[in-house]
């Protein structure tokens, strides 16, 4: 059954590599099989006692205000779901989740959500904390405005292994209408720094990648001079089909009968209070499946809830979830009106 199945977790994403990249010949066997295992798991459909990998929110705060960002529309409609005021991912709570964590197989964690990770006080210490603690893989995305060079050091001295930069266009007054209160100039030289403190100080197994958001009317001009520039500086370049996160999202087309998501038997979310959901798309905390305060995260991705939704995929029926009748990745296109 499974061959059959078209089981994506981004089945927009793609990426252009550099064939000369040094980290993966530094990643250990452990990394490699956790990667095997990232593939094969949503294949077979199979449960592991805990999650593979963790998306944990540290902080809900973000400086910018990019365009297409849930976040961003949050706050323009004032849907309720951002705090009141910023708050930080308390680091007793983070501490409990990575202990638990490194018990039980966890393998690897991105440190970030819809908040800016570098605005996070206790980012290094993070980062140092699940490193020492055994997890194989640490990694988060970022901006770039607040990367300083001192901040570049510190993360790379605390052990971080993968860092993905987003910046969605080689063009400098684009990028600064779609990333509102960002400058281009500022974060190209900020990523320029980190990658030379990156390779002056010998940190090859580190894996760094830009992504762009392919926002309706990107030419395929501004796609090459993209992977132009910025190839030979990170090595990965990504990019990802623009999606229309407001309450009148885009229309959908060509419906994938036989989708499976790949999300709900590899990670898990985890929100700045504590708070879980399944997958990336969960912004408005439609289909919350437990408290990490309350409860143990084997006992949240073993529980009713996600287990329904997995189910649900499992029988062909994961529109009986609404989160999942209503999202974008099950189909293969996707329409909307444009930069807003």
């Amino acid at each position: 059954m499974a061959q059959d199945l078209d089981i994506k977790p981004f089945p927009t994403y793609k990426e252009v590599r550099d064939e000369n990249l040094k980290w993966p010949k530094l990643r250990s066997a452990k990394y490699w099989e956790y990667r095997k295992n990232w593939v094969e798991y949503p294949k077979k459909m199979f449960v592991s006692d805990f999650p593979i990998h963790l998306d944990i929110e540290t902080t809900s705060y973000c400086n910018l205000a990019c365009t297409m960002c849930p976040r961003t529309i949050q706050m323009k409609e004032g849907s309720g779901y951002l705090p009141e005021n910023d708050a930080e991912l308390p680091m007793d709570l983070y501490k409990k989740i990575i202990d638990e964590g490194a018990e039980n197989g966890l393998c690897s964690v991105k440190l970030q959500y819809l908040g800016e990770p570098t605005a996070d006080s206790y980012l290094t210490e993070r980062i140092k904390y699940a490193k020492d603690k055994g997890i194989l893989d640490v990694m988060f995305n970022t901006n770039a405005t607040l990367l300083t060079d001192e901040l570049s050091h510190k993360i790379l001295e605390a052990g971080i292994d993968d860092i993905f930069f987003s910046v969605d266009s080689i063009i400098p007054s684009k990028f600064n209408k779609i990333r509102v209160g960002a400058d281009y100039y500022q974060v190209v030289e900020n990523i320029k720094n980190f990658i030379k403190i990156k390779n002056e100080g010998g940190y090859d197994h580190v894996q760094t990648r830009t992504s762009m958001v392919l926002l309706p009317g990107t030419k395929d001009s501004e796609i090459e001079e993209y992977v132009k520039f910025w190839k030979p500086l990170v090595g990965i370049v990504g990019f990802d089909e623009w999606v229309d996160h407001s309450s009148g999202h885009g229309e959908y087309e060509e419906y994938n009968p036989n989708f499976v998501c790949a999300m709900p038997f590899q990670r898990m979310f985890i929100l700045y209070d504590g708070i879980c959901t399944p997958c990336c798309v969960d912004a408005k905390r439609a289909y919350v499946i437990g408290d990490a305060n309350k409860t143990p995260i084997k006992e949240i991705w073993n529980g009713e809830r996600f287990t329904k939704l997995r189910e649900a995929h499992m029988n062909g029926k994961y529109t009986n979830i609404q989160i999942c009748k209503e999202c974008y990745i099950p189909f293969t296109k996707v329409k909307g009106d444009g930069l807003s």
